[in-house]
């Protein structure tokens, strides 16, 4: 029997709503699990389709990721584990430190992981098949991925900032902390986040101050805490705006971060602010990256000449 000539509209309709697996791996942060794609509506079928089409690639059993996914997260998957502790916090946006190795937490009991070596149960070096890419595995309990959480290849924020503090030195981990409130968590919120870490977790979490928007000024707010001098940060003055830092009566100082002044409009308009500053009577110093984090030293003696003369 012919079917109704209404029925002949329906086929388009349904393929139109069709799962998009590759919007919904997106959503995940550009990688998914098997369980995660087939909850949010995916089905197996679904999933080998957009491989052979290559809108997904197949990272690991049940592990899917798009084109754009980011290759630190990609490694982590890899391997068999997620983004933790300073490479975590970068994902997020954190400082991270200067450690450009990939950290990834894996399960206690975590194995058939793809690496060159047979992993040792213990936090260590390892490579990544055959990328070269230097990679430090940490076997923890509660440390395996879970296959329907929100991420699957990085651990939580707060997890992620226990981490920072307890495997880096106290100048990285204050570091990622200020920038942590500097994007929108609140000292409430790292006092509940340490209420249960040892003490010296909680005490390197109560050097983290409000007032550094990157890690660079950061370091430069604790090391100049260190020598005893006292920035004042984010420091506003009505018609030039906001300055990074201000020490003593006259002293402007601006740290100027990696990827600073690509923009060169920005680079004329700095030089604006900085002459409206000096003819207000201030001193203006900056302080690149590259100075910060190659030559602190010169950095501090500069400081402390313009304090002492000014």
């Amino acid at each position: 029997m012919p079917l109704p000539l209404f029925c002949k509209d329906v086929a388009p309709r349904i393929v139109a709503r069709m799962p998009d697996a590759r919007s919904i791996t997106a959503r995940f942060g550009q990688i998914a699990t098997r369980q995660q794609l087939l909850g949010a509506g995916c089905s197996g079928t679904d999933l080998t389709k957009a491989v052979r089409c290559g809108e997904l690639f197949r990272i690991r059993q049940a592990r899917y990721a798009t084109a754009d996914a980011p290759f630190d997260a990609r490694v982590a998957v890899r391997v068999g584990g997620m983004l933790a502790g300073p490479s975590a916090a970068s994902s997020f946006g954190l400082w991270g430190g200067f450690d450009e190795r990939i950290h990834v937490s894996v399960g206690h009991r975590g194995g058939r992981l793809r690496t060159v070596t047979e992993p040792t149960f213990a936090a260590g070096h390892t490579l990544v098949d055959r990328m070269r890419v230097p990679v430090v595995v940490h076997w923890l309990r509660g440390g395996a991925t879970p296959e329907k959480g929100p991420n699957c290849w990085r651990v939580p924020l707060p997890m992620a900032l226990r981490q920072v503090v307890r495997w880096c030195d106290t100048e990285t981990a204050v570091a990622c902390l200020d920038t942590a409130l500097a994007q929108g968590c609140t000292v409430r919120d790292l006092l509940r986040i340490f209420a249960t870490e040892p003490p010296r977790s909680r005490n390197i979490a109560a050097l983290a101050r409000q007032g550094s928007e990157s890690g660079i000024e950061s370091l430069v707010r604790q090391r100049l805490q260190a020598v005893g001098i006292q920035p004042r940060q984010q420091v506003q003055f009505p018609g030039i705006g906001r300055v990074d830092m201000v020490i003593g009566d006259n002293l402007v100082l601006e740290v100027d971060g990696f990827g600073f002044h690509s923009d060169r409009l920005a680079f004329e308009s700095d030089r604006r602010r900085d002459a409206d500053l000096v003819a207000l009577g201030f001193r203006v110093m900056r302080l690149s990256y590259a100075r910060v984090t190659g030559d602190w030293p010169s950095c501090e003696r500069g400081i402390r000449s313009a304090l002492t003369h000014s």
